[in-house]
């Protein structure tokens, strides 16, 4: 009876640990990339103008915050109104293009920076 309880809680424990060290693996971790938000290494040119970039678009970003608020708003209702729906995603579309644009003025890519494997890039 001892022998097998030992043998099961060893079983138990095994798996306890295994699972720890899957969640360890390769991923998409919180790695930032080459992005003058999170330090990188850029020029002190390039961080003059991501910084003037960031102070451009604060109106814009505040915008997009608003529009998700309100999206969620439509969304969550029982009978949602999917035309509403449809006019705010295409706003949240026009928003975007908008920051893509002044990221092109000041020339930044407008990708963002850092959007490869393990970053949260730039997406602005």
């Amino acid at each position: 009876m001892k022998k097998r309880l030992l043998i099961g809680l060893a079983v138990v424990l095994a798996m306890a640990l295994a699972t720890g060290a899957f969640a360890f693996g390769p991923g998409y971790g919180g790695g930032y990339g080459n992005c003058p938000a999170a330090g990188g290494s850029v020029s002190p040119e390039q961080a003059q103008k991501f910084q003037k970039f960031q102070s451009d678009i604060l109106p814009l970003r505040q915008q997009m915050i608003q529009l998700r608020t309100e999206l969620m708003t439509l969304r969550s209702q029982t009978t949602p109104d999917w035309n509403a729906i449809s006019a705010k995603q295409k706003q949240m579309v026009d928003l975007r293009i908008e920051i893509q644009k002044k990221a092109q003025e000041n020339g930044l890519p407008a990708g963002g920076y850092g959007m490869g494997r393990g970053g949260r890039g730039g997406r602005f």
